[in-house]
């Protein structure tokens, strides 16, 4: 009898038990997730530092998936219990120490499997369901649940990582890389300050850029930054506007001269042509800029012998023009002129406003050309010819097209048109050498993005006007360089750009040329004009019935000009089209 009483407790405690149904739900320890189905993601951002600075930051997150065990655990003859603050149970404290004594048994052994299968962490899905498993069934032992049916699920979740960027040199997909261009591709070093906080070295070479680009990346997650440079070169050099301005349009290589020269002498150095800042940059070194006698010195060297001075040209056809005799105004005739001598971002054409400005008074004294049927376009839209203040136009691309798409609008059928350009042209570098004109305020590595200034596509709407008859002059290389100096920069070899050939309706229209599509256009220094427009102008002046006949002169002269200063100065003028058309000259 004493021993079947404990039993019968024993037994209807147990009974009581299993009756029951509860559950509770157990999250256990994250578990690393496998490296095959899941990944770290790095989300990075560059910012610029502020305040004129040309500093950084770089700031990256970090999200690391994870995995996490949720066991959820089931009994009989309770609806729902909870596992955090349940009330003590006579039953659940009965089947605690009947599971305890399992658990006594069940560990060692599984203690011994994790010897033969491993403490790692798991490599794949199975694997991470067993350790789930295996951990958590001595939980249940030990709390009396070991009859309980068990289920469980395996959840991701993601921890957060903040992290500064810094720049690390080793390989590592948690390393957060940082790249730093200037606007000539050249890599920029940077000093670190801590915190992500970048500034590039101040170095002659830096000075000589415009802007930086950042890039930095890590982890599949990457950010870039185009960052300004002309504001902390204002504040730090203490650049006027005016300066600041002109720090554009220098070359790179002379951008430095203008940040480190004393401010009473940037202005000198500001009012040398091209060809005349680069003779300076030549004679004194950038680390002799300290020396004023130096600089002084070197200022006055580069600017002897000016070929833009007033004194430093003879030019008759002034005089020429005013002896020639005046042909009768045609309401029916048109000029679209355009001379373009300073440009924004790119090097000069040495007298080419000034031969525009002539020929205009040419084409109205000698081609019939009244004054309200002039569109002249100059670099700042100003001239000094009588009555012809409200027909002057700036040179902008938004100014010439406006201008051009009046003119056509105005011609009608019968009318002759006669379009004049001097001034930069290009090859397309994106459209197999296609040649475009340039306006003052265009971007040369840009010139493809405007279709207009497409010489073909330019001719091509003169061709579809009302107008029964165009004759276009074109003084203009479209290699990409003129006067020895390339449009694109130093940096690019312009006698290597080879344009296209320009084609015209050969019926009613007549292009003349400079010179062939591999030659440069050349200036006249001694007569302050260029070379093709002065003979053009030069041979107007006389009587010439058919534009054949002053295409031979001015082949000839503009030839034999050209070709006695040897090398690649030699230019030769081309007619295409029809050249049997009379001119109005008598």
């Amino acid at each position: 009898m004493k021993r079947v009483l404990p039993a019968l407790v024993v037994l209807f405690l147990f009974s009581a038990c299993t009756q029951k149904r509860f559950a509770f739900e157990y999250e256990g320890e994250p578990v690393a997730a496998p490296r095959e189905t899941a990944a770290a993601v790095c989300r990075i951002h560059v910012v610029p530092e502020g305040a004129g600075q040309p500093g950084f930051r770089v700031t990256a997150a970090r999200h690391v998936p994870e995995r996490v065990a949720k066991t959820r655990v089931e009994a009989r003859g309770v609806t729902r219990w909870e596992i955090h603050g349940y009330e003590p149970d006579a039953q659940l404290i009965l089947g605690g120490a009947l599971s305890t004594v399992a658990g006594v048994v069940v560990t060692p052994v599984w203690c011994i499997k994790r010897l033969f299968s491993g403490w790692g962490d798991p490599e794949g899905e199975e694997a991470m369901r067993q350790r789930v498993f295996d951990s958590h069934l001595r939980s249940w032992l030990f709390m009396g649940y070991l009859w309980a049916p068990v289920d469980y699920e395996v959840l991701d979740r993601s921890r957060v990582y903040r992290d500064t960027g810094t720049r690390r040199e080793e390989d590592g997909s948690d390393a957060v890389r940082v790249t730093v261009l200037d606007d000539q591709g050249r890599r920029v070093e940077t000093t670190a300050f801590g915190g992500g906080h970048y500034r590039p070295d101040v170095t002659d070479t830096l000075l000589e850029s415009r802007s930086l680009y950042i890039s930095a990346s890590c982890d599949g997650g990457a950010d870039a930054l185009s960052l300004d440079l002309l504001p902390w070169y204002r504040q730090r050099y203490d650049l006027t506007p005016k300066e600041a301005s002109a720090f554009e349009r220098l070359l790179p290589q002379q951008r430095p001269y203008l940040l480190t020269l004393p401010p009473e002498l940037r202005a000198d150095f500001l009012a040398l042509s091209r060809q005349e800042q680069a003779r300076f940059t030549e004679q004194l070194p950038l680390p002799a800029i300290g020396d004023r006698g130096a600089v002084e010195a070197a200022l006055k060297t580069a600017a002897k012998g000016r070929p833009n001075s007033a004194a430093s040209f003879e030019d008759d056809l002034p005089a020429l023009l005013k002896a020639s005799r005046p042909v009768q105004k045609k309401s029916r005739n048109w000029l679209f002129a355009m001379g373009i001598e300073a440009y924004d971002q790119t090097g000069p054409i040495t007298y080419s406003r000034r031969s525009a400005e002539l020929f205009t008074r040419v084409a109205m004294k000698r081609l019939g050309v009244p004054p309200e049927n002039v569109f002249l376009l100059t670099d700042d839209g100003l001239s000094e010819i009588p009555g012809l203040a409200s027909r002057t136009f700036p040179a902008t691309a938004a100014s010439i097209k406006d201008q051009f798409r009046f003119l056509l609008r105005e011609v009608a059928e019968g009318d002759r048109i006669y379009l004049y350009y001097s001034g930069h042209g290009l090859p397309s570098l994106t459209e197999g050498g296609a040649p475009y004109l340039l306006a003052r305020d265009q971007a040369p590595d840009f010139i493809h993005t405007d279709s207009f200034f497409r010489v073909d596509a330019l001719l091509e709407s003169l061709a579809r006007s009302r107008a029964s008859e165009t004759v276009v002059f074109l003084d203009s290389c479209f290699t990409g360089a003129a006067d020895g100096s390339s449009a694109f920069g130093d940096s690019r070899a312009a006698t290597r750009l080879v344009p296209k050939r320009i084609e015209i309706d050969d019926g009613r229209m007549a292009v003349l040329t400079a010179g062939t599509e591999r030659q440069f256009s050349n200036m006249y220094p001694e007569k302050g004009h260029r070379l093709f427009s002065y003979f053009l102008m030069k041979e107007l002046c006389h009587t010439h019935h058919t534009l054949e006949s002053l295409f031979e002169r001015v082949h000839d002269q503009t030839r034999r000009v050209s070709r006695a200063r040897g090398g690649t100065q030699l230019q030769e003028p081309t007619l295409r089209g029809t050249g049997r058309l009379t001119l109005s000259v008598k």
